[in-house]
């Protein structure tokens, strides 16, 4: 013989406008008589899990999420019609005084979404049941409980939807944002009970930035927000025992630890398994029941959830999806190279979103100094990077002790430890850094594998990875950033002189031998008088040779103040007209970067991931590898023009500031870390 089960069904709204039609609900309450059930109230079910009531016969309970007006008028009328008992939800800050509404008084109907707004908003919570109407239910034999204060809902990931002022925006922006502006991004809306969220702050700025709540300030919410709700509930139930709803059917064990420690007897979710004796009370299983079901689905529905054995196989459990509260850095590098700059920028965005953020390097490494300077870091020490399996156990015990959810690592033993201290059972999601446009060894797919995707620079760099056989779906994009320095206390540069800028090395690949010929082509066909070509980060010996050729008066005019620092460097673009790139092959050079905040214009070889960067003609100029006419014809335009150099600097100046700001290169991270895929061009054409 087998065992019954209790189910139970969610309804909303039941009017004209929005939820269920009374036609279609009248449909449904016929087809339970029909089929031989009768309702039971919430609490008698509650009675049923604890063993301390059987379940006589068929027996189905009715709940109402939200608390719409509709449901006095329209739901609460048919159930008693029928001899019904409904359980219904009530938000309690909506809850205001007043008079019991009929048909005739009432305001007009609103759909739900529009009702949250008006509510949230306005402070107009009329489409709500109000005290009286909460009296006369419960005097009628209907049940009321709490469904929370007021349904605060929060960002539970970064992937954009229809944005605000969108027809098809989600309401809840209406109680996630301070005020409401067209264009604000939406993003997918959880409960703010079950999740952290990612939380909008003005700043004093336009736009939003979006920082991520701890866990610390989700609990001291709940609280708050129990303790409010309960207490008002008892005053217009009157009940011994009062229950919950979860709003979004969300929870996890932080929320469900403070439902209980605010005095709830047990809590409705949209599980579905089997409600009988046993079941969890604060785990009580419903059925959500869709806009278009009729009397033969919820005839269906009991047949299914009226047995324990089918309720158990017909099961869906709620997964609450995951979070990112803690990341770590890792490196095994000593220098402090681009890619060991962007780390550090990688380090800062995560801390100013909200995320507990960890860097691992040598102790030898300068990176620790500048990672501990920016503040809000635990930099932690590690110098057994070549031992493999050393370094994978002690990442291993790392993130058990410090709670750590991602591990982003960088180069060569540091992603090599990340993927074996996940083979020994680390609990992390584990991402690989790749900022060169270089083939990889042959073992890179395999432990490229091992993870959970790579992180290139550019799309050229993850095109390279695709091509030797790591699969698309683990590669993502997330351009550089670039972090302004902090206040520019320098005194303008005045010159005369027009003065080109090469930034590289003297390896072949950076090309300066290309930058020397395009400058003796340059010299062609333009007057030198006013004219300086800077090249830094060269040794001097080399600068020699390669200057050996060429018009002595362009040789006259090559500067070459050797290795600098990053802060030289930085000044020598500030005073520079424009930067001149003649790599043969690169990823997405951090020098465009720090030119393009300084104003600049770009010429540049076709070379990597620069194309990404900079659009011929929009801002800045490109030229097939190698080809010096070209790039010194290029020059010669952009030195002629100073109001095309000025347009396409400012652009320039807009792509870092707006597109490639600390605060969205965070953003794009946080999106990865969550399981998205990101490939996307940077929209530079739609820049004003």
């Amino acid at each position: 013989m087998f065992r019954r089960s209790v189910p139970v069904f969610c309804y909303h709204a039941v009017s004209h406008v929005g939820g269920h039609t009374p036609e279609q609900f009248c449909e449904h309450l016929d087809a339970m008589l029909d089929a031989g059930y009768r309702t039971i109230t919430a609490r008698e079910l509650l009675a049923v899990t604890r063993g301390e009531r059987r379940i006589d016969g068929k027996s189905v309970v009715l709940t109402f999420d939200d608390g719409h007006l509709s449901n006095w008028l329209y739901a609460v009328p048919e159930l008693e019609k029928r001899g019904m008992t409904g359980i219904f939800f009530a938000l309690t800050d909506f809850t205001r005084t007043g008079k019991v509404r009929t048909l005739d008084t009432a305001p007009e109907m609103q759909p739900m979404p529009d009702a949250f707004r008006a509510a949230h908003f306005d402070r107009d919570c009329d489409q709500f049941i109000n005290e009286s109407e909460i009296r006369a239910m419960v005097s009628k034999g209907m049940e009321v409980h709490s469904h929370g204060a007021r349904h605060q809902g929060c960002f539970v990931n970064l992937v954009p939807e229809k944005p605000v002022g969108s027809p098809k925006a989600h309401w809840a922006a209406s109680c996630i944002y301070p005020a409401m502006k067209e264009g604000w991004p939406m993003f997918r809306v959880g409960s703010a009970y079950a999740y952290n969220g990612f939380w909008p702050e003005m700043n004093g700025g336009e736009d939003p930035r979006f920082r991520i709540r701890s866990r610390a300030q989700r609990r001291e919410f709940c609280r708050k927000d129990f303790s409010r709700s309960i207490e008002r509930m008892r005053d217009l139930n009157r009940y011994s025992e009062q229950l919950f709803c979860w709003p979004w059917g969300q929870f996890d064990a932080l929320a469900e630890e403070e439902l209980r420690k605010a005095g709830y007897a047990g809590a409705f979710t949209l599980e579905r398994w089997a409600n009988t004796k046993g079941t969890n009370p604060y785990h009580l299983n419903r059925l959500g029941v869709g806009a278009r079901k009729d009397g033969k689905w919820i005839q269906s529905r009991l047949r299914m959830y009226g047995n324990e054995t089918t309720s158990r196989f017909f099961f869906k459990l709620h997964r609450k999806r995951p979070e990112v509260e803690s990341v770590l850095f890792a490196t095994d590098s000593s220098k402090i190279s681009g890619g060991a700059r962007q780390m550090v920028n990688n380090a800062i965005a995560m801390r100013d979103m909200g995320v507990r953020v960890h860097v691992l390097v040598t102790s030898k490494s300068p990176l620790g100094r500048v990672v501990r300077d920016t503040g809000g870091i635990n930099v932690i020490t590690f110098d057994k990077f070549k031992n493999p399996l050393k370094s994978a156990r002690f990442l291993k015990s790392l993130v058990e002790e410090h709670d750590i959810d991602v591990v982003h690592s960088f180069h060569n033993r540091a992603y090599k430890m990340g993927v074996l201290a996940r083979v020994f059972g680390g609990r992390f999601k584990h991402y690989i850094n790749r900022g060169v446009i270089s083939k990889p060894n042959a073992l890179f797919c395999l432990w490229a594998s091992l993870s959970n995707g790579v992180i290139c620079n550019s799309k050229v760099c993850a095109d390279v990875l695709a091509r030797v056989g790591v699969r698309r779906k683990q590669l993502n994009v997330v351009y550089n950033a670039f972090a302004r320095p902090g206040t520019d206390n320098s005194q303008p540069y005045k010159k005369r002189t027009t003065r080109f800028l090469y930034i590289g090395n003297e390896a072949k690949i950076k090309g300066f031998d290309v930058f020397v010929e395009a400058c003796n082509h340059y010299g062609k066909l333009a007057d030198l008088r006013d004219t300086e070509f800077l090249a830094v980060g060269l040794k001097p010996g080399p600068t020699k040779r390669y200057l050996v050729k060429g018009l002595p008066e362009v040789r006259e005019r090559i500067n070459s103040p050797g290795r600098c620092s990053h802060a030289e460097v930085l000044e020598f673009i500030k005073t520079s007209d424009m930067l001149v790139v003649t790599s043969r092959m690169e990823s997405l050079p951090n020098t465009i970067l720090e030119a393009f905040d300084r104003g600049l214009p770009v010429i540049s070889t076709q070379a990597g991931g620069i194309p990404e960067l900079v659009r011929d003609g929009v801002n800045g100029f490109l030229c097939e590898i190698e080809n010096a006419e070209c790039l010194a014809k290029r020059m010669h335009q952009l030195a002629q023009d100073y109001e095309l150099r000025r347009e396409m600097g400012g652009i320039n100046r807009k792509v870092v500031r707006s597109l490639l700001t600390l605060h969205n290169k965070g953003m794009n991270l946080m999106r990865v870390y969550l399981g998205e895929r990101i490939v996307q061009d940077l929209p530079i054409e739609e820049l004003d």
